[in-house]
């Protein structure tokens, strides 16, 4: 009867300490993915903050710019603030970027973004696309806003 005593308890004394190693994302609270598109407008890649409704109408009104506003009309920037990663102008179909998770650590928030490409060789519409992805972020918590992925450049922004 010990035995089994000891085992269980050196075996729940191991799970908690597995459970204490790297923390894992909380996507959900700290960002979600509001809206992605292959044509935004955005011809140059990088990373837009907006923190400010004024600043998401200013978006929208540039010329060429095609995110489509009534996706992000419900956003309340007292809570949440945007950030749309941009890849640049792009010669044919297929490129995309998508939020993979985020992650909090010290007064860093980090997105992980997931880049699509067309496959070497594959036969694709020659046309030129400006694709992004429009993220909401927790307006609290961090100083620092990082954005990075796999093909992308690292983009930080302090506040």
């Amino acid at each position: 009867m010990l035995t089994i005593a000891l085992v269980v308890s050196v075996m729940a004394l191991a799970s908690a300490c597995a459970n204490q190693s790297e923390p894992q994302p909380v996507t959900a609270s700290l960002a979600r993915q509001v809206t992605a598109s292959a044509h935004c407008g955005l011809s140059a890649p990088g990373m837009l903050y907006l923190s400010k409704a004024d600043d998401l109408r200013r978006l929208t009104e540039l010329p060429g710019q095609a995110l489509s506003p009534s996706s992000l009309s419900g956003l309340d920037f007292s809570r949440e603030h945007l950030v749309i990663v941009a890849l640049g102008q792009k010669t044919t179909a297929g490129y995309g970027v998508s939020l993979d998770f985020a992650r909090l650590s010290g007064d860093e928030l980090r997105l992980e973004m997931v880049l699509q490409e067309p496959p070497a060789g594959a036969m694709v519409a020659q046309v030129l696309t400006t694709p992004c992805v429009a993220i909401a972020v927790t307006s609290r918590g961090w100083r620092r806003l990082t954005v990075a992925g796999d093909g992308l450049p690292s983009m930080s922004r302090h506040r």
